[in-house]
């Protein structure tokens, strides 16, 4: 039975887990959903929070995309997302919960959604949101600029779960005009980015259109 993935396609939690199980060659089946549907009583049967994405592979149901993630690396053969060595794995969840923490809600809620739901009069964007989340945005670049020598993958030099975190959030900044001068002006951010868009599993999964 192929495991069963629900959400929206354009929401970078959905990217990464569908990331996952392409990078691994998992065959799931997606089922996306439209917006507003994910606070439907249909879908908070499956996720009771409302949230995206939710995750079923026969009597296994799970929420939230670090189990969903883990799941799919432990239950399936393939190229492993995570490193063996306890130390390393450590690194992968810091890289994940400060991703989650500290760089979500600046590049997503403040940044990219000033651009494409900005909620003025006159549909422009919302340059009180954009231009707020700019000195979080800075900084967030320069740690990664300095924990990405040469371009390498976040931790022991191999893919992991913290990459596919990650990449979404660099893509999304990337295509505006503020984020996409702070991605260029960090040669090593640059260089990651322009690896992980290589993979072809993490651009399968992307948001299309």
């Amino acid at each position: 039975m192929k495991p069963v993935i629900w959400g929206l396609p354009q929401s970078s939690y959905v990217w990464t887990v569908r990331a996952a199980a392409g990078i691994k060659g998992v065959d799931v089946d997606f089922r996306p959903i439209r917006a507003g549907d994910h606070k439907k009583p249909e879908h908070i049967a499956r996720h009771p929070w409302g949230k995206v994405p939710a995750f079923e592979h026969g009597d296994l149901r799970l929420w939230e995309s670090v189990a969903i993630c883990q799941y799919l690396d432990e239950e399936f053969g393939g190229r492993q997302l995570m490193p063996t060595d306890p130390g390393q794995r450590a690194k992968v969840t810091q890289w994940v919960s400060s991703i989650n923490d500290y760089l979500y809600g600046p590049a997503v809620l403040q940044y990219i959604f000033g651009y494409i739901f900005p909620g003025t009069e006159d549909g422009s964007p919302d340059r009180a949101r954009i231009d707020a989340a700019q000195p979080a945005l800075k900084h967030w670049l320069g740690i990664l600029d300095e924990n990405l020598p040469n371009g390498e993958w976040l931790v022991g030099g191999q893919l992991t779960i913290a990459d596919l975190f990650l990449g979404p959030l660099l893509f999304g900044i990337s295509q505006f005009p503020e984020g996409g001068e702070l991605v260029t002006s960090h040669t090593n951010v640059l260089a990651y980015q322009q690896r992980l868009l290589g993979e072809p599993g993490f651009m399968g999964a992307a948001p299309q259109g």
